[in-house]
């Protein structure tokens, strides 16, 4: 049973108006707080945009509500499309330089005949096939630098002997068609198996 002191303050608290809020009210103070346009003490443009519909201020581009103005955004874009690591990649270059060295090597030491051409071919198409991003230029830079090194080292007798530029071009050549020929098949096989079946 009740007592008569919480029967009374049942009744008071019935007496008690609550505030009730809309769901827009709500939304519309959040975003007011995530942009930090509104609820800033003592500014006009906080007052002005708290009692602005929020149809107008959703029609207002990102840039105009944004603190950070429209160039310095357009500055970023253009000099992330400016550097150098959208274009090449040295820490892929020299990752590529390692594989395709070791490729060269063990093609050499278990096939005798042009087993350095197999090598590089075998490590450039296993890279295409398991990465992502097309490297075309970091393969091509490695598989020419590999086969320029390989070729001098192997023949440094001819080298010396004043067929320093024909030997280097011989060793550039190899490395280059090993290594594209292979990153190419390599790519197009992980084309292939990724694309969605129609």
């Amino acid at each position: 049973m009740l007592s008569a002191v919480q029967w009374l303050d049942m009744g008071n608290r019935s007496d008690e108006v609550t505030e009730s809020r809309d769901t827009e009210d709500l939304l519309e103070e959040t975003d007011q707080l995530l942009s930090g346009t509104g609820l800033e003490a003592g500014t006009d443009e906080s007052l002005a945009s708290a009692d602005e519909p929020a149809d107008s201020r959703a029609d207002t581009p990102v840039d105009a509500r944004s603190d950070e103005p429209a160039d310095a955004s357009r500055l970023a874009g253009l000099r992330s499309w400016l550097s150098v690591d959208s274009y090449f990649s040295p820490k892929a270059f020299l990752a590529f330089v390692l594989l395709v060295s070791t490729g060269l090597l063990a093609g050499g030491m278990m096939i005798p005949i042009a087993g350095r051409i197999v090598g590089i071919f075998g490590v450039a198409f296993l890279i295409g096939l398991l990465t992502a991003k097309r490297r075309y230029l970091e393969m091509t830079a490695a598989g020419t630098a590999v086969g320029a090194v390989s070729a001098v080292a192997s023949n440094a007798f001819l080298a010396a002997a004043g067929s320093f530029q024909t030997v280097v071009a011989v060793g550039v050549a190899v490395g280059l068609v090993a290594s594209l020929v292979g990153y190419y098949f390599g790519r197009d096989l992980r084309t292939g198996l990724t694309r969605d079946i129609e």
